[in-house]
């Protein structure tokens, strides 16, 4: 180019608008997202003054990615460095409407997410983009900040990867938010990954075959709104149940053919391969039923030598072994807490029947007047049972469980003789020892149980008339106390309104004092005169102008203004007048006081003299 043609276009680039020069300069306009970055004067946000684009100037703007690189994660973290290129999927300068984003050949559905991090897999393979890059469901903050401040913006960063943040839960957080335990990505229904042998119930027999919803029922409950972008719930309206089953007992699923005749341990006889197949304890328990003594509840699952022996030093017996009573075969469980209770004046009642019990349940001791031969506990033992011993239950106390009452105490343990421990060690028998302390002292003494909440105050008249001399038995609170009969100070006029509280408070210790507590009106009530009626060594006697009815008018007032009460009697128009023109109020300790001492008593303390002192001296 010649000398005179350079200078030419130097002088017209120089010469032309600013739009115009960057024509020249540039390669051609940039995209929507980026026009703000068109011109000269804004090249080098970009590039580096004499280098090609900086990738560490495109971070500086996009900061929502710069973390993940530098983490290693999503699609940017995991290209390997000498991709890391912006420009190599990211082209400029193409035009406003130019996709900035180079998907590849097969385009934006056809992008390999594996290389993100997540590969798609199942059923995920066949959901469009936009459901679960909802902006609705982005997880990052970063990225959420992002969008918040720039709403029109599109990205496929942040959403989430845990089912639960896209999937609403069926299970209604019963089984936790691991779905993969369970579920495939190919359909969420069978579960196939999960194994009921991993469960504390594993499947045998016939319960394989048994449909998942004859166990797991429905649980009617509307499911909760979804969260935002959220999957709505398949079930609506229930959810199978699938924590909290019952399943220790068969008799939690199978009604007992038997009516709990046989115990509860169906699998001493069956199998769950086939009901009817009846093995071990059945077979023991068909040859028993011929005997005196037919196997019911527990005993159906005793060993037979439990009873029968060998035992070390004694040949195994089956004739001529008691059996008629539980104490033949168990030890005293109570060690001896009953015997002291059935003795004459004792605590324990006879039964009112003993139809139908075993020989020997006439006797208050019987075990089987409370135990049964399934199990030992818990007790067959009523409030109708207790209503029969030396205590009968009344009011709150048929809703007290027993234990508090009857509390464990862990010396009974150490009551057992060595003789009967040696002889059950010898059988082979466990030590069984119950720990409720059944026989209590003085039962009908509130005190054995209750702590004395007035501190011993009424200690005199709980001695001579007990507790229930003033409470109920329905309700401590429920009191028959009458003030004017049980106190010596009867309640009149405005004290028969007021709170109990407001007269009896608690001590330092808590207790609420109902003795000692002071009768004068100033053991209670502020002295509203300031103490200006007050007589010499003795306080305010304020029942002297007072009645309970009220302190002030319109309730009566014993006050008469003449003697006995004051010196000054009212006459004439005096009897008119407003207390407070002659009582005016006054400051007292920061308080406003009527002042009724010293107040001057002759006229002129009060009135101007009309006669501007011609009479002084006059004596009529």
């Amino acid at each position: 180019m010649k000398p005179s043609t350079a200078a030419l276009l130097a002088s017209l680039a120089l010469a032309a608008p600013a739009a115009a020069r960057a024509d020249v300069f540039s390669p051609g306009p940039l995209s929507r997202p980026h026009q703000g970055l068109e011109g000269l004067q804004r090249c080098t946000k970009c590039h580096l003054a004499g280098q090609q684009l900086s990738a560490d100037g495109c971070l500086a703007c996009h900061a929502e990615l710069k973390d993940r690189v530098a983490r290693g994660q999503g699609l940017h973290g995991r290209l390997p460095a000498a991709e890391r290129a912006c420009e190599k999927c990211h082209h400029e300068h193409q035009g406003r409407d130019f996709a900035l984003v180079d998907w590849g050949p097969g385009g934006k559905k056809g992008f390999d997410h594996a290389r993100a991090g997540f590969e798609l897999r199942g059923k995920h393979r066949r959901v469009d983009c936009a459901r679960c890059h909802d902006p609705r469901l982005v997880a990052d903050p970063a990225v959420a900040e992002l969008l918040r401040k720039q709403p029109e913006r599109k990205t496929s960063l942040g959403a989430p990867q845990r089912c639960a943040a896209c999937h609403f839960d069926e299970h209604r957080g019963q089984l936790g938010p691991d779905c993969a335990r369970c579920h495939g990505e190919d359909a969420w229904k069978p579960a196939a990954r999960f194994d009921h042998a991993r469960t504390a119930y594993r499947l045998d027999g016939k319960h394989v075959k048994v449909a998942c919803a004859k166990c797991h029922a429905d649980v009617a409950e509307a499911a909760g709104a979804p969260g935002p972008g959220m999957t709505p719930p398949v079930r609506a309206a229930a959810y199978a149940r699938y924590k909290g089953v019952a399943f220790q007992a068969c008799t939690d699923c199978h009604k007992d053919p038997h009516q709990d005749r046989l115990g509860q341990a169906c699998a001493s006889c069956h199998v769950t391969a086939d009901w009817k197949h009846v093995t071990g304890i059945g077979a023991k328990r068909a040859f028993h039923e011929k005997t005196r003594y037919p196997l019911r509840g527990a005993h159906a699952t005793v060993a037979c030598e439990a009873c029968h022996g060998p035992w070390p030093g004694e040949r195994a017996r089956y004739k001529g072994i008691a059996f008629a009573r539980c104490t033949d075969c168990h030890a005293d469980a109570h060690v001896g807490q009953l015997a002291r209770a059935a003795a004459p004046g004792g605590a324990l009642p006879r039964p009112a029947s003993t139809a139908g019990t075993a020989a020997g349940a006439a006797d208050p001791r019987a075990c089987d007047r409370c135990h049964g031969v399934d199990r030992f506990l818990p007790a067959r033992f009523e409030p109708e049972d207790h209503d029969r011993t030396a205590y009968r239950l009344e009011g709150a106390h048929r809703a007290v469980a027993c234990a508090l009452c009857h509390p464990k105490d862990a010396r009974l343990a150490a009551k057992v003789p060595a003789r009967v421990r040696d002889e059950l060690a010898r059988h082979r028998r466990p030590v069984t020892v119950s720990l409720a302390s059944l026989d209590l002292q003085r039962p009908s003494d509130c005190r054995s149980c209750h702590k004395d909440p007035h501190g011993r105050q009424f200690e005199a008249r709980t001695r001579a008339e007990g507790c229930t001399a003033c409470h109920g038995l329905d309700s401590f609170r429920k009191v028959r106390f009458d003030h004017a009969r049980d106190a010596r100070f009867p309640l009149t006029g405005k004290h028969e309104r007021a709170a109990c509280g407001s007269c009896h408070a608690p001590d330092g210790a808590g207790v609420v004092r109902w003795r000692g507590v002071p009768q004068a009106c100033a053991g209670c009530h502020a002295d509203a005169h300031a103490g200006q009626l007050a007589a010499k060594g003795q306080g305010t006697d304020c029942a002297r102008c007072h009645e309970t009815a009220g302190w002030k008018a319109p309730a009566p007032l014993r006050f008469v203004h003449q003697k006995p009460f004051t010196a000054f009697t009212l006459d004439g128009k005096h009897r008119a007048l407003a207390c407070e023109k002659c009582h005016p109020a006054v400051q007292v300790d920061g308080a406003a006081v009527r002042r009724y001492r010293p107040l001057a008593v002759k006229c002129q303390g009060c009135h101007a003299d009309f006669h501007q002192g011609a009479f002084r001296g006059y004596v009529p």
